[in-house]
């Protein structure tokens, strides 16, 4: 079967050869140039013959939409660092406008994104990285290095906060709209706050869930791959996102209090992980790495049906691993199911 095959059965609920693999990782030095990323995501999907194409975008991209002063890497491993936000206080949420994102940073995105779609279409499916609109809130904010200022801005200053809330999922439906018109197969869908370090459940139910599935709704019945991450390494509200209207879900499923197993039990969604995204490619001698990753392999696909599962990590690699080592997964897959 080829990936784009693979995964349409998946979706479909078919059977498939085998179970799908995939991992994704940012690619600082090459992410605010359309064709350089383009040039790279093809070179990093056809080194490993992955599965399906997480699109990397910058991470920082609304940020730059809105004119944040950034600094970005300085040797390709470093994440982009914000020296002003946009919003430095809880009433700047009331002040928040809307921008044209037809122009800019998120129209560079989406580019980078039909001209993927150019180059895979019907042979591997492509997902756009959009975050919800609580996740950009934050971003414009504070940002994730540093979550504490806005779990008190949700918790002191609500209001506030949900007057700008507003403005960003009519910006995140805008965004989705944008990657729909490029042709694009589905989103990845990531959210920072469904998990106890950040959130309660109720306040979830509160600020997020109104907002993720507004934001969202474009992209229903557009787009036929969408996959929700749920960030965090534990204590992740797993339960509550159970009736999202995605095809997948990924998630820290080796070190967070929901395991694959837990997951199966729970939905016949796809189920993607079953690898730890900082450690698990960090062993250098080879027949080591490709023994543990084996190992890997096997108790995911002991968890979860074969036509349910994709095997990837649980986030964005880290960018100081030689990228050789990934190869080891493909090969690893193909040893075991041919």
């Amino acid at each position: 079967m080829t990936p784009y095959e693979r995964i349409k059965a998946m979706v479909k609920g078919e059977p498939v050869d085998r179970p799908g693999a995939s991992a994704w990782k940012h690619f600082h030095e090459e992410d605010r140039v359309v064709s350089d990323l383009v040039k790279k995501t093809i070179a990093f999907e056809e080194q490993n013959e992955w599965d399906f194409v997480k699109v990397m975008a910058n991470g920082v991209y609304v940020q730059e939409q809105y004119g944040a002063d950034i600094r970005w890497s300085r040797d390709g491993v470093e994440f982009p660092t914000t020296l002003r936000r946009v919003i430095n206080s809880p009433r700047g949420f009331r002040e928040l406008s809307l921008v044209d994102v037809t122009t800019g940073p998120v129209h560079r995105e989406v580019e980078v994104v039909k001209r993927l779609m150019e180059h895979y279409g019907g042979k591997v499916p492509v997902t756009a990285t959009v975050f919800t609109p609580l996740t950009y809130a934050q971003e414009l904010y504070n940002g994730f290095q540093n979550p504490y200022p806005f779990v008190d801005l949700v918790r002191y200053y609500g209001e506030d906060l949900k007057e700008g809330l507003k403005v960003l999922t009519e910006l995140t439906r805008n965004i989705i709209e944008e990657f729909v018109k490029a042709g694009v197969d589905g989103f990845f869908y990531s959210t920072q706050f469904g998990n106890g370090l950040q959130m309660t459940p109720e306040l979830y139910e509160e600020f997020g869930r109104p907002s993720d599935l507004e934001g969202f709704a474009p992209a229903v019945g557009k787009t036929w791959f969408n996959i929700l991450h749920i960030h965090g390494d534990d204590d992740l509200f797993f339960d509550q996102f159970l009736d999202y209207p995605f095809e997948a879900f990924n998630w820290q499923s080796t070190i967070s209090n929901v395991s694959l197993a837990d997951a199966a039990a729970k939905t016949d969604k796809i189920l993607i992980g079953g690898l730890e995204r900082e450690y698990d490619f960090r062993i250098a001698d080879r027949d080591q790495l490709k023994e543990s990753v084996l190992n890997k392999v096997k108790a995911a696909a002991a968890a979860v049906p074969k036509n349910r599962l994709i095997l990837a990590p649980g986030c964005a690699l880290p960018n100081d691993v030689p990228e050789f080592r990934f190869n080891v997964l493909k090969e690893v897959v193909e040893e075991l199911y041919g």
